[in-house]
């Protein structure tokens, strides 16, 4: 049977080469993440064109995901690197000055008040507001650690206002636009109008890639449905979520956001320190693997790894141990998950539930934009997913949804068994398929068709289109 939840992998100094990239995708991985937080636009260019060329080589459907960076609040202006202990003073001012360092949104620091918690380094050193003097922040360390410049600074509090979307950012979603990279993942979201701001700016340059919300803030959490009705896809981005919600609720936010996605027929990345410690060794901990596989559990479409494949010293290793685990874990997976019924959805629904019981190969969908396919996907057959699609840009993007195993590229046609025979060209009349589509073929949301595709109709199929 074949692997049904995806690998999103980042590139780096460790992978960013041919060879790598390579040996990556032979390993499995189906989406590479860029981000957008290092390099330049030229470099990322070329790691573009190497994934093109690898994937093409390896007739595979890889996905590229830009990550931009979002308003990230990093530390600015700390000189060397400066040695934490519990109870010491640490002053954070909107001008740096000796001891005093800043942060690289400094207007922020006019939004907090004195009792407000201030984390820095992924949430290693915690300090809480003592005193406001103008423009000046006095406060007490809670835990010892270690600061320097760069390190990421996340403030918990409720009601702080800042865009998502930086002037850098939005640089980088046009460049996104220029050079067609498939999906866009965007850091820091708070509602739907981060999202509809992130898409504009694509579709201002014609382009349709999905866009990814990152849920790492409690805001986010807040206002998840409105931002799943926007959104083509949903990221766990569970390293700032940690920091901002508390890492103590952060296993029922990550099965929330899970849910609520599935739901939706939104597709779901479960990101962060999924394989930490294989940065610097070739075997896990009983602990991540446990942890990979219930992400799977949960209903994840996706598994990510960062610094992993990035810097990590085994990078192929990390992916063919989440290739183990995902394998595995699908052996026992629950599939044919139930939903209350919704209209626009009855078609996919069908043909999930009819691939139990009638003899087929895969189920095949012939979708103009993927919505059909993602649709099948919720409801979690076991069988494989097959796309046909009109446009190619729809053959990289797909990448990223659970159990779609390829996508075939055809030519539209207004006759239904057209379609079909350009499909059997492609993967051979040997093998029976559920085939959905719709009567008025290549326009969106119009899928009104479930269609079992036996041996008796393949061999009418090619006696009318030609042997």
């Amino acid at each position: 049977m074949s692997r049904k939840v995806k690998i999103v992998a980042t590139l780096g100094p460790a992978t960013d080469n041919t060879g790598k990239i390579t040996q990556l995708i032979k390993a499995g991985v189906n989406v590479f993440r860029l981000n957008f937080s290092y390099g330049t636009h030229e470099s990322h260019y070329e790691t573009f064109k190497r994934i093109r060329s690898c994937a093409a080589k390896l007739n595979k459907d890889v996905a590229v995901m830009q990550d931009i960076c979002g308003p990230k609040i990093r530390i600015k202006g700390m000189i060397g690197t400066r040695e934490v202990k519990k109870g010491d003073t640490l002053i954070m001012a909107t001008q740096v000055d000796g001891d005093v360092f800043s942060i690289t949104y400094p207007e922020l620091i006019g939004q907090l008040d004195v009792g407000d918690e201030v984390f820095f380094a992924d949430g290693t050193v915690k300090a809480k507001i003592t005193e406001k003097k103008n423009d000046r922040l006095v406060m007490k360390a809670l835990t010892r650690g270690v600061l320097r410049e760069g390190k990421g600074v996340n403030i918990p509090k409720s009601g702080i206002k800042m865009s998502a979307l930086t002037e850098k950012d939005k640089d980088d979603l046009r460049f996104a636009a220029q050079i067609g990279i498939d999906i866009v993942a965007v850091s820091f979201v708070e509602s739907r109008e981060d999202i509809l701001e992130a898409k504009q700016i694509l579709q201002e340059g014609q382009s349709d890639a999905w866009v990814v919300a990152k849920i790492e803030r409690k805001a986010a959490m807040k206002n998840l449905d409105d931002i799943l009705t926007e959104v083509d896809g949903l990221m766990v981005a569970r390293g700032d979520l940690g920091v901002e919600a508390g890492l103590y609720a952060l296993p029922g936010l990550q099965k929330e956001i899970i849910r609520k996605a599935n739901e939706k027929a939104i597709p779901v990345i479960t990101a962060t320190q999924m394989l930490t410690s294989m940065m610097h060794s070739a075997s896990p901990t009983r602990a991540e693997v446990s942890d990979i596989a219930n992400a799977v559990y949960d209903g994840t479409d996706a598994v990510m790894l960062s610094d992993e494949t990035a810097v990590g010293e085994f990078p192929v290793e990390a992916v063919k141990v989440m290739v183990q685990t995902l394998r595995s874990t699908e052996k026992i997976y629950s599939y044919q998950r139930e939903y209350k019924g919704v209209k626009e959805e009855a078609f996919a629904h069908s043909a999930a539930w009819l691939s139990q019981y009638v003899k087929c190969k895969a189920i095949a969908s012939i979708t103009t934009t993927g919505t059909t396919v993602r649709q099948i996907s919720k409801f979690r057959p076991k069988k494989p997913i097959y796309a046909i699609v009109f446009d190619e840009r729809y053959k990289q993007k797909l990448a990223l949804v659970w159990g779609v195993e390829k996508t075939y590229v055809i030519q539209n046609s207004e006759s239904g068994s057209n379609l079909i025979y350009q499909f059997l060209q492609q993967v051979g009349r040997d093998n029976e398929y559920i085939v959905t589509g719709g009567s008025r073929s290549g326009i969106k949301g119009t899928t009104n068709r479930v269609r079992l595709v036996d041996k008796t109709e393949i061999d009418k199929i090619y006696r009318r289109f030609g042997e």
